[in-house]
């Protein structure tokens, strides 16, 4: 259960909430969207795979109480925390104007708006090529937080190999999810869902840094308190 709960923790990583949202506002979305899952998968399940074969049998995931069981949780929820309180009080926006200042200070001429605010991944995305958005889905899904600690859980499971790899396959679907909805959305009934994706690009333009902070929050939260469970 812990597990599917992680997954979907990871389905609203705020990063790949922004690579959806730009492929479905480029003109053709299904074929991107298409590209990006399927760079998205191999990494993702590959890495995965990879990850917790090697973890198998091995001492430090042997068991709830281990060191790296409840000391990683404890480590990954202070750093969601405090990605969470610098969310919260714009130390990114901050670190950024600051950055700005410093190069005005010494002659260079600033940046578009648009070039100092989205990430180099978001960039590429909005190009709009097939392969590129593919390369980029290989490049950008590499593990995060919440499916490294459900690796791990999965590793020392004490589960047979056909069993972790259903695991795995089941967790990426869930993660995918809101990049799997919007396609099948497009292939099945496509002016229902632009009419959603544009009420959810509104959403989220509005309220995506809320949701950051509240998701890093929460997830934060929840792995402290499993690690001080399990120490």
């Amino acid at each position: 259960m812990q597990t599917f709960l992680l997954a979907l923790e990871a389905a609203l990583y705020p990063t790949l909430l922004a690579a959806v949202v730009i492929l479905l506002s480029q003109p053709h979305p299904r074929r991107l969207l298409g590209a990006y899952l399927a760079g998205g998968f191999i990494t993702s399940i590959g890495l995965g795979l990879l990850i917790v074969f090697k973890l198998k049998d091995s001492n430090a995931v042997s068991g709830g109480g281990s060191v790296l069981s409840w000391g990683g949780d404890l480590a990954l929820g202070g750093l969601a925390l405090l990605v969470a309180v610098a969310l919260a009080t714009r130390t990114d926006d901050h670190l950024r104007q600051r950055r700005a200042r410093r190069k005005v200070g010494h002659g260079e001429a600033p940046k578009e708006d648009s070039a100092k605010k989205d990430p180099w991944s978001q960039r590429v995305l909005a190009r709009g090529s097939v392969p590129i958005v593919f390369v980029a889905g290989l490049a950008i899904n590499v593990p995060g937080a919440a499916y490294l600690i459900a690796l791990k859980d999965i590793a020392g499971g004490g589960h047979s190999q056909l069993t972790q790899v259903v695991l795995i396959l089941a967790f990426n679907a869930i993660m995918f999810a809101l990049a799997e909805i919007p396609l099948l959305g497009l292939l099945l009934a496509p002016e229902r869902t632009h009419d959603l994706v544009r009420r959810t690009n509104a959403a989220l333009s509005s309220h995506g840094r809320q949701i950051a902070t509240g998701l890093s929050a929460v997830f934060g939260v929840y792995l402290i308190a499993r690690g001080i469970s399990n120490s």
